[in-house]
């Protein structure tokens, strides 16, 4: 799935790189992807969506991505009246959780709050190296809460993952992190994200000699609950933590392992699980 695939019609173009198909055998491996992660981490979930291809500027906007991430923020063009296209009130979404946070903006919580979702993603990648695509599947689970309970929240989703994906026989590993921010205050919030342990990964080769993250377990502090007015019964804002996958990069990385037997091991985990 990360190669260039042959064409299924002689003479036709190649697929841009990013934006590869997805054959119905690999789909039976994300649904058995899907059934796992939310049997071992979405079970104390509220609700969990399916999320659209777009998501408002706004939204985006105001969790702060366009601002730290300009350079990878995808945007929609279009003519509803006809004419000349022009920038929509829509981008394509770089992060599934961000179309939860709309959800419970302006509103008063008074106990922890989990979601899960999945979302079809873009980021403008600048690399075709596999497992950097451009559209990707990912599948969030969300915390909100008071600080303790929501930084126990990631520690403990940490763990769980990392048991599963090396159940899986993924040679996965935990390794502090930080986010691609932009510029020079970019690298400043980078660094205190790795320093202050805010962003975790876990990692595994998708393919020979390369090496991603194929899950991360993020500690937010009280940015989402700042920006979206998320509130305790005393009007504090509310803290956020969420355990991410990446559905493509987990199939890279479990065909890469076990090549067609990838079915059987997915199978054979979820029965003695």
């Amino acid at each position: 799935m990360n190669q260039q695939p042959s064409t299924a019609v002689a003479g036709a173009a190649p697929t841009v790189w990013g934006t590869e198909l997805t054959p119905s055998a690999d789909e039976q491996v994300l649904d058995l992807l899907r059934s796992g992660i939310a049997h071992r981490f979405g079970r104390s979930g509220e609700e969990h969506y399916v999320a659209p291809p777009v998501i408002a500027r706004a939204t985006v906007e105001r969790a702060g991505y366009q601002s730290s991430f300009p350079q990878l923020l995808g945007s929609v063009y279009a003519a509803p009246d006809g004419g000349e296209q022009a920038l929509t009130d829509l981008v394509l979404p770089p992060a599934a959780c961000h179309h939860l946070y709309p959800l419970v903006a302006g509103s008063t919580l008074t106990e922890p709050l989990t979601l899960s979702l999945e979302a079809r993603c873009f980021r403008a990648e600048s690399t075709g190296e596999p497992g950097r695509l451009r559209s990707f599947r990912m599948y969030e689970v969300v915390r909100l809460g008071p600080e303790p309970d929501v930084q126990a929240w990631r520690d403990e989703m940490l763990e769980g993952a990392a048991a599963w994906l090396t159940d899986l026989g993924l040679s996965a590993e935990t390794v502090a992190a930080n986010d691609p921010f932009f510029g020079r205050t970019g690298r400043l919030m980078a660094r205190v994200q790795r320093s202050q342990q805010l962003k975790w990964e876990i990692t595994a080769e998708v393919a020979d000699d390369t090496v991603q993250a194929v899950a991360s377990a993020n500690f937010h502090k009280e940015h989402f609950g700042e920006a979206f007015e998320v509130a305790d019964a005393q009007g504090a804002p509310l803290h956020s933590a969420c355990l991410a996958f990446g559905l493509d990069r987990l199939l890279l990385a479990l065909r890469h392992r076990h090549g067609s037997d990838v079915v059987e091991r997915l199978t054979r985990t979820e029965a003695h699980s």
